[in-house]
């Protein structure tokens, strides 16, 4: 039953639309009371009052001290406002009303606040379920055991010898998987894998992969990646990476080492060290640079341009998907103090421009850059990643990478982006692989 719950869909279906009722109906019941010139001045004074007070609180919180470090839509803050009215509303029944009224106030004030967490939660789209919003895992642990051995595919392409066998499994399967770190001071937590159909088969071929880098806060997720690549498999006999969703926060979800080494523990090692040899040595995956692909979102996308950049011998490709511009605790003087102990040249060696820089200056890494295909993509409503992705994008243009940008119209941070993102990209990356002409 637990279990169940965990598992229900709260960016759309019944489980959402079902609360979006109640919270009205308890609405319109804490509204509707005798229509006396008093309750009138009350109820009217409430609704204007919270509507103001949260009006003003968004607009500290988010427009001038950016405390989420990241674009709010406009829905958002529809629902937040709709929140501070109707809490409002629930607080002035406590007055001159009878017990059971008081107590409906008391449970509609959680009620009016969940509604609007899910409203905001819904209208990015990126946490699927509701054990995502609790953070709290729901996927179950993948057997490694009963992954297929590892084996060498016929020489050529796929499309010239591989075609899809009776037995094989219509559907992908996802799970977690535990993947240490050789540095006991970062703590990950485990991986999400997604398994194409053509990977479940006891004879699979060896197939690409893909590592995923969540945003921040965030947790491993093939959620969206996963639903894109279902699409292209069902379109290629199956045919699909082997995607596997790291943690490179370390533990929690509100951590952000920064995708270096030494604050918050070594999650650059982990990213380009430790998960890839845990990759080769337990999947069966192909070798070569070009069928290895690092993608990543927000703070994902950051640290996968600065992995594939610094890593090019490991990362054939990259997929940045509205990234940040450089590490960024919430402020450049805070990011320098905090996470970089005062030293500038560390901080500016961290930076996925500089390392790019550096890279193209070097003759092998410049070579290595000449096949490393390169997306960025973002939302056009995603201001100021909008801005950072341009600016990516172009750097790895100039330092010889094969730079693709894709923008999706009237999207912003969200899972629309993510999606449309991924949907552009694997066009590109399945020729490449083989899997398409």
């Amino acid at each position: 039953m637990g279990d169940a719950l965990l598992h229900l869909r709260i960016v759309d279906g019944p489980f959402l639309w079902g609360t979006y009722v109640l919270a009205g109906a308890v609405f319109l019941f804490l509204l509707l009371r005798r229509p006396t010139r008093g309750w009138v001045v009350t109820a009217a004074s409430a609704l204007l009052g919270g509507t103001l007070a949260s009006l003003a609180a968004t607009f500290v919180v988010q427009d001038v001290l950016d405390l989420f470090n990241s674009p709010m839509t406009l829905t958002a803050r529809l629902w937040i406002v709709a929140a501070g009215a109707s809490i409002a509303l629930a607080v002035v029944n406590l007055w001159r009303s009878r017990w059971w009224r008081k107590a409906i106030a008391v449970w509609a004030i959680a009620l009016f606040a969940w509604t609007a967490t899910l409203g905001v939660s819904a209208d990015f789209g990126i946490l699927k379920n509701l054990g995502d919003l609790l953070d709290i895992e729901v996927e179950q642990p993948i057997d490694l055991a009963s992954l297929a051995p590892h084996s060498v595919n016929p020489d050529g392409p796929f499309t010239e010898w591989w075609s899809a066998p009776v037995s094989m499994p219509t559907e992908s399967t996802h799970g977690t998987v535990a993947i240490p770190a050789s540095d006991p001071d970062f703590h990950p937590r485990d991986a999400v894998v997604y398994l194409p159909p053509a990977a479940r088969l006891a004879d699979a071929p060896a197939l690409p992969v893909v590592v995923f880098l969540s945003g921040q806060p965030g947790a491993p997720d093939v959620a969206d990646i996963g639903e894109v690549l279902d699409d292209f498999a069902a379109e290629h006999d199956g045919l699909a990476p082997i995607v596997v969703s790291i943690d490179h926060l370390g533990g929690d979800g509100g951590n952000n080492p920064l995708c270096v080494d030494g604050y918050q523990g070594d999650a650059f090692s982990y990213v380009n060290v430790d998960a890839p040899a845990f990759i080769e040595s337990h999947f069966n995956v192909l070798p070569g640079r070009e069928n290895w692909t690092i993608a990543g979102f927000s703070n994902g996308g950051e640290c996968a341009i600065a992995s594939a950049a610094a890593n090019p011998e490991t990362w054939g490709g990259v997929i940045d998907i509205s990234g940040e511009l450089e590490p960024d605790l919430g402020s450049e003087r805070e990011t320098l103090e905090e996470g970089f102990g005062g030293d500038q040249q560390a901080y500016d060696a961290a930076k996925p421009v500089t390392i790019l820089a550096a890279g193209a200056a070097d003759p092998a890494t410049a070579a290595l850059y000449a096949g490393t295909l390169a997306v960025f993509a973002d939302g056009s409503e995603d201001e100021p990643y909008l801005t950072a992705t341009h600016t990516l994008f172009a750097a790895a243009g100039e330092a010889g990478m094969r730079s693709n940008l894709v923008i999706s119209e009237g999207t912003g941070h969200e899972s629309a982006t993510i999606e449309y993102a991924f949907e552009h990209a694997f066009e590109l990356f399945y020729p490449r692989w083989g899997f398409a002409p």
